[in-house]
């Protein structure tokens, strides 16, 4: 089989413990691009962070694209503009917003341009940190939230997280698509989002079959795009449950992971 994309989760996958792409891991992707593969870029990551990853790799030169929110979005970077997107029914938002705030996890809710927060404790700044967005303090915003947004996490100590994670799902089974990228984040998109789901869309989209992809991720929230693509390669350092549904698993993000991908899929 000959591959024609290269699908990369961004945070543990892409970076390295350091939060940063290694010269090594950057120099081998941008050859791969000039060499003429595609290079998309499908995190859970806000679309902001998503495009300044990707710009950082030069998508926007190669006319490529960025998937965000779990899949809720796809930007072509060539002009940074939604390719298209998914939001969540007010109404069934609006109840899982609430149910969040009563188990007494936090809440961070994306929309286009802004990021809320409920409450803090000792999880709930991670995500900030990783992006590098500005969150706004709302402990009132149960009551305040007004427009559909484009996902929500519950923060907390893992195990808090694991004790509401089946009644969540349970509950909300139906309305909204759950994942978990770490053990402290639980994400909610719209039921028809995730990574899979966009990715096969994007293919429709550039007239490439999903066959001929080859995804790489390390969180279970990358499992939909695994499943799906031609190939499916868990990083070293990714969940035992990625691990045991992947096609391959190549060396860990402190390894160059991605770079040994390319040299054993990509000729």
């Amino acid at each position: 089989m000959s591959y024609k994309m290269l699908v990369l989760d961004i945070d543990d996958t892409l970076l390295n413990s350091n939060h940063e792409i290694s010269s090594v891991t950057k120099e081998r992707l941008l050859q791969f691009q000039e060499d003429g593969f595609i290079l998309v870029l499908a995190t859970g990551r806000p679309t902001k962070s998503a495009v300044e990853k990707a710009q950082e790799l030069l998508l926007d030169q190669h006319k490529s694209h960025a998937i965000s929110f779990n899949g809720a979005v796809v930007t072509s970077m060539e002009d940074a503009q939604e390719l298209f997107s998914q939001r969540m029914d007010f109404d069934e938002q609006k109840e899982l917003v609430q149910y969040i705030h009563d188990t007494g996890l936090a809440l961070i809710a994306y929309g286009d341009n802004e990021v809320y927060l409920s409450r803090e404790n000792d999880y709930s700044h991670i995500e900030g940190e990783l992006t590098g967005l500005e969150t706004i303090y709302d402990s009132d915003y149960a009551n305040n939230l007004e427009s559909e947004e484009l996902k929500f996490i519950a923060v907390g100590d893992p195990d808090i997280v694991a004790k509401h994670n089946e009644e969540l799902q349970g509950k909300f089974g139906k309305a909204t698509n759950a994942a978990t990228s770490k053990d402290y984040f639980l994400e909610f998109m719209h039921r028809d989002v995730s990574k899979g789901l966009s990715l096969q869309r994007l293919c429709d989209h550039i007239g490439i079959d999903i066959s001929e992809v080859v995804a790489v991720g390390d969180g279970n929230n990358d499992a939909p795009m695994i499943e799906a693509a031609g190939i499916g390669i868990a990083m070293g350092n990714a969940s035992d449950y990625l691990k045991g549904i992947a096609d391959d698993v190549t060396g860990t993000n402190d390894e160059d992971g991605v770079v040994q991908v390319i040299d054993k899929y990509f000729n």
